[in-house]
């Protein structure tokens, strides 16, 4: 499939293709048409951040001064939408996916990446506002505390009007670790490298939309921003 970046505010899609949103504008609506697969995947631009407080989830009114983000993607009859996404530093950012078909399906799987600095407010929404039939929609936040300093909130919402659906909604915070953690050490990994390791594999299952020719150099990118290193 081709890929499409983001360069306009209203974007139509009519054939299968990867969009690689990179965070160019603030404010963008995708109308995708029928009978079409779509892959998208929005990885948060480098933004200076200045916050040290304690790791928190945290209403939206205390994220102040972060870069603000709009997205609305609609999926028509018969087409399927997988979107994923990679947040981190200072961002505020609402992606909705909105069927408005029959047999139509969206995935909406985002991942917030909290350093010491950072200040993250993720609002995931999954619309059906009409009773479609045979529809799918879910959407998925998992939050990865890497510092002690972060605020993250992380709202996935459904809004949905039809009885004739597959739906489902999460959202989890944890810190690396656990058993996998321990399972890499115990076979000799240093604990920075199993962390990395680890952090790597979440970063890359949330670029898995993009074509695979460009995930191991954004992943790179993304690791060497959250450690502030050049790219």
């Amino acid at each position: 499939m081709q890929t499409i970046e983001i360069t306009s505010a209203n974007i139509r899609i009519n054939e299968n293709c990867h969009i690689y949103d990179r965070g160019l504008i603030d404010h963008v609506d995708i109308l995708i048409g029928e009978w079409v697969h779509v892959e998208y995947c929005f990885v948060a631009p480098a933004i200076p951040v200045t916050s040290k407080n304690e790791a928190i989830q945290v209403p939206a009114a205390t994220i102040k001064d972060s870069k603000k983000y709009y997205r609305h993607i609609t999926i028509g009859m018969n087409s399927t939408l997988i979107g994923t996404g990679v947040m981190m530093d200072e961002i505020d950012i609402e992606i909705i996916t909105e069927i408005v078909g029959d047999n139509a399906t969206s995935t909406l799987d985002l991942l917030a990446l909290a350093t010491d600095e950072a200040r993250i407010s993720v609002e995931g929404v999954a619309r059906v506002a009409s009773p479609y039939r045979q529809v799918s929609t879910r959407v998925d936040q998992t939050n990865i505390l890497i510092g002690t300093g972060a605020r993250v909130r992380g709202v996935p919402r459904l809004e949905i009007a039809t009885d004739d659906i597959e739906w489902g909604h999460s959202c989890r915070m944890h810190r690396l670790g656990g058993e996998s953690l321990f399972y890499l050490t115990s076979r000799g990994l240093s604990h920075q490298s199993a962390e990395t390791l680890l952090l790597n594999s979440e970063i890359l299952r949330h670029l898995r939309t993009i074509d695979e020719n460009e995930r191991e150099t954004i992943c790179c990118e993304i690791h060497n921003r959250l450690i502030k290193k050049p790219a």
